[in-house]
């Protein structure tokens, strides 16, 4: 694996990336879930074939990217900036898979719908197929509350929590996950680097009617222990588009690109060595 590049996409919004292997046959872009960066694919690319160029995208509101105002953090926005994303870089070369964890693979489905002929095939990992009104209602809350900051580096990165807070994932990889996670205020104090307007309550769709629509190859993807794409939600999407593929990786959580990098490396590998 070379030394990831950073790169920004000039417009509306301005979009940061990071490119690793750029000058390998095959593209692979990567979009992290909500509160994430693209540096949360980093432990990933340690572990995928050199013959695979990744794209990991900040989605707009997150990272280095910039955030949208007037807010605007629907699933079709973020798949718009990936059409966008996907026309730049690779103008000259085969079409990419689009891989997403969390709030990242719900925009691979709004993306995979939306256009339809941007990309070889996609990929969703871990996504709630179907939600609550519990769950809506907690994503709500998760807006108003305040932002906290903190007076030092050190004691952000100590603060620093998944959300959920759960699986085995090494504390190397929190400790380095944390350091790209955090940016300093205007204060001089220290705070996570994304815009808390993403929290806009709910999906923005109905996931199970939109992977109904796809019509390219689509895996989704699931942690074994997951409490948000659960089992029956994963079955209700194979019934629904014989086009989708359902894979468990077992003694797994949510934040399984964190957890089982090497696992989601390889499945990655698979399906787009099948298209």
């Amino acid at each position: 694996m070379t030394a990831p590049r950073s790169h920004l996409l000039e417009g509306s919004p301005r979009l940061h990336y990071l490119e690793w292997n750029p000058h390998a046959s095959r593209t692979v872009i990567l979009l992290h879930g909500n509160t994430a960066n693209a540096w949360w694919w980093e432990p990933l690319a340690r572990e995928i074939a050199a013959e695979y160029r990744l794209l990991a995208l900040d989605q707009r509101g997150h990272g280095d990217s910039q955030w949208a105002r007037p807010a605007a953090y629907s699933p079709i926005d973020y798949a718009n900036d990936l059409a966008r994303f996907v026309a730049h870089a690779t103008a000259n070369a085969e079409k990419p898979v689009v891989v997403g964890h969390s709030m990242g693979g719900m925009n691979v489905l709004a993306f995979a719908r939306a256009h339809p002929d941007s990309a070889r095939g996609a990929i969703a990992i871990d996504i709630p197929v179907t939600s609550t009104r519990g769950r809506d209602r907690y994503l709500e809350r998760l807006k108003s509350l305040p932002v906290v900051t903190y007076p030092d580096l050190a004691t952000a990165r100590a603060r620093f929590r998944l959300i959920p807070k759960e699986g085995a994932v090494a504390a190397d990889v929190l400790h380095e996950i944390a350091e790209k996670s955090l940016a300093r205020t205007d204060e001089g104090r220290w705070t996570l680097k994304f815009d808390r307007e993403c929290f806009f309550g709910g999906d923005g769709m109905v996931v199970l009617d939109v992977i109904k629509e796809i019509t390219i190859p689509m895996m989704l993807v699931r942690a074994g222990h997951s409490r948000i794409m659960t089992a029956e939600g994963a079955e209700h999407a194979r019934a629904a588009n014989p086009k989708v593929r359902v894979v468990t990786i077992a003694d797994a959580h949510h934040h399984v690109i964190l957890e089982r990098p090497e696992a989601v490396a390889r499945l990655i590998e698979q399906f787009a060595a099948s298209l």
